[in-house]
């Protein structure tokens, strides 16, 4: 059953959202708030290590962080998680472990898993993040102004996990997801077209809906777009 915050005379959904790489819930879904906030009872999550969280990036950062979230969202109560990249994989597995704690998921930027032609690309972005500071001198004042000194940790942490332990999703729980989903991934990257159509394949209840003109972050690069398929999702 789905459970909503009442106001007055208006039935509020909950939503929330879950960040990308060296995001913040505030910085990656800006346009979803502002197109948002009057509606529905936002909560703006920043995963361990990011922006205001007081918890540390640990080694083994996909696992520590989905138990983070899974403790949030048990003591603010169930809703519809929105989710994009690492937030999106978050997501998704959430639904997989506590599906009575998701009223529905949104996944952008996502894939199942890293295709074998994308390998070698996930390991020079690895080899070029560690080197920011070298590399992009503006990107690293970024990162260190949005998360202060434990950016550099919360970087590392992150990438070892997502370039060589990526959580995969298995088959058997693509095929066995019960919660409502919608892929919200960006029209002009291949693989995350392939990768939607790999999970509508596995299972025909998940709606596909590929956002035009858009890449890996589709909700900042179409964001008119992407709220509307929201909304009509939610």
């Amino acid at each position: 059953m789905e459970v909503s915050r009442t106001k007055g005379e208006i039935t509020i959904k909950r939503i929330y959202f879950l960040h990308g790489f060296m995001g913040t819930a505030k910085t990656h879904f800006s346009n979803q708030i502002a197109g948002l906030e009057d509606r529905y009872e936002l909560i703006l999550l920043d995963l361990p290590g990011h922006g205001n969280s007081l918890v540390e990036a640990t080694d083994h950062y996909f696992e520590d962080a989905l138990n983070w979230v899974t403790t949030k969202i048990r003591e603010e109560g169930e809703g519809y998680v929105i989710g994009l990249s690492l937030g999106a994989s978050l997501a998704i597995h959430l639904a997989f472990e506590e599906p009575e704690l998701v009223n529905g998921i949104v996944l952008t930027g996502y894939s199942p898993f890293i295709p074998e032609e994308l390998e070698d690309v996930m390991k020079k972005q690895y080899e070029y993040f560690l080197n920011i500071e070298e590399n992009d001198p503006n990107t690293a004042e970024h990162f260190n102004t949005l998360h202060g000194d434990k950016w550099k940790k919360t970087m590392k942490n992150v990438l070892q996990t997502m370039t060589f332990r990526y959580p995969a999703a298995a088959q058997e729980d693509i095929q066995n997801l019960k919660v409502p989903t919608l892929i919200l991934n960006g029209g002009n990257e291949l693989h995350e077209v392939e990768a939607a159509a790999y999970i509508k394949k596995m299972n025909h209840e998940v709606n596909i809906g590929l956002v035009p003109y858009a890449g890996h972050t589709a909700n900042i690069d179409q964001p008119e777009i992407y709220n509307r398929m929201i909304e009509e999702f939610l």
